[in-house]
């Protein structure tokens, strides 16, 4: 069986990269089966390093959003070459016909449509390829199903978890102080942890009007890179937040920020299944995220979902629950794991899935 993970959003530091490259490692471990990633971006050397060290290819095609024709026919020329059995393409709208329609002329015989959100923001664009998407897909996938009623209506999907691979997540007191000494935080100070990319879904900035009402005492760390990262710094200064506020750009080492962390906070204005939302619950974080995000998030049922209104998130953040973090931290794998939010798991599923297919 071969397989291509396709990625329609640049393959880095975020949650549909973080499927696409766990389940490509666990996937190539299996004997029948050979697995290759493609990315419209430049990918990172440590990321390419660490999947050809697992038997994974990646391959990069650009110009996805500026030249799609020339996109399309090089990668109509890749399927062709490579002869995949399998397709996958993951995203959240019907631009992805674009890779499904180059599957369908290639000859792939199973070409999976895999919904990642619950909105997009190209609206337009996603109304005018509704008739291909439907034309070229035939296997439909979600992360949840608030995801897969958005994209695929009343069609029939399969639900994959966003399973992580729980242990690495769990919380580790040793690190937490390592971490935190290194970062300046005292044992007074409340830590509040963003993990994601800086753009308008992420929706960073609202933090900073959070951390103006907050006492001194808290503190806040914005883990992660990308198109906003520089306006939302700059914003910082402007309101005099420097002291409070810490950037780290992109990291390989989450879980470790995670332990360091005392609130998690995500007042993103739209998100399907955050991958971070399950390594928070993993690490026993107290979790504070916006009202906009589906309530399936909620694997643990301790979750608080809040308006995005600066003064009802100071009122969250005051209240959380800042004890017995380790115990809330088992509790919390035992509850993912009972779900299904195993990375293993997942990639089991989506192996049987994909031969299921195959065989019709």
């Amino acid at each position: 069986m071969k397989v291509l993970l396709v990625s329609t959003n640049n393959l880095s530091d975020n949650g549909v990269s973080t499927f696409i490259i766990n389940n490509a490692k666990l996937l190539a471990k299996k004997q029948d089966i050979h697995v290759d990633v493609l990315a419209p971006n430049e990918v990172a050397e440590d990321i390419t390093i660490d999947l050809k060290e697992n038997k994974v290819n990646v391959f990069e095609i650009h110009d996805r959003n500026s030249n799609p024709k020339q996109y399309f026919k090089n990668l109509v020329s890749l399927l062709e070459r490579k002869k995949y059995d399998v397709v996958h393409v993951n995203g959240s709208s019907n631009i992805m016909s674009i890779e499904l329609a180059a599957a369908f002329f290639a000859g792939v015989k199973v070409r999976v449509a895999h919904s990642h959100n619950t909105v997009t923001e190209h609206e337009k664009l996603h109304k005018l390829f509704s008739i291909p998407f439907n034309m070229f897909v035939n296997c439909r996938v979600a992360c949840n199903e608030a995801a897969g009623k958005w994209l695929f209506n009343k069609k029939n999907f399969t639900v994959i978890d966003n399973g992580i691979f729980l242990d690495k997540y769990r919380f580790n007191p040793v690190v937490r102080e390592l971490m935190r000494k290194q970062l300046g935080i005292s044992k007074k100070d409340i830590l509040l942890g963003h993990v994601g990319g800086f753009n308008e879904q992420k929706n960073q900035a609202f933090l900073l009007d959070v951390m103006k009402k907050l006492d001194s005492k808290y503190k806040l760390i914005l883990v992660g890179q990308g198109g906003m990262f520089d306006q939302v710094k700059k914003q910082t200064e402007e309101m005099d937040l420097g002291d409070r506020v810490i950037f780290t750009g992109s990291v390989h080492n989450v879980p470790d920020y995670l332990s360091a962390m005392d609130v998690f906070v995500l007042p993103s204005r739209f998100e399907g299944q955050p991958f971070v939302v399950v390594e928070a619950s993993a690490n026993g974080l107290p979790i504070i995220l916006s009202d906009k995000i589906s309530r399936e998030s909620n694997l643990t049922g301790k979750l608080e979902f809040v308006s995005l209104d600066s003064k009802t998130w100071v009122e969250a953040i005051e209240k959380a629950d800042l004890s017995s973090r380790g115990d809330e931290s088992d509790d919390n794998i035992k509850r993912l794991a009972a779900k299904g939010y195993d990375a293993v798991k997942n990639a089991d599923d989506l192996y049987n899935l994909y031969a299921e297919k195959l065989k019709r």
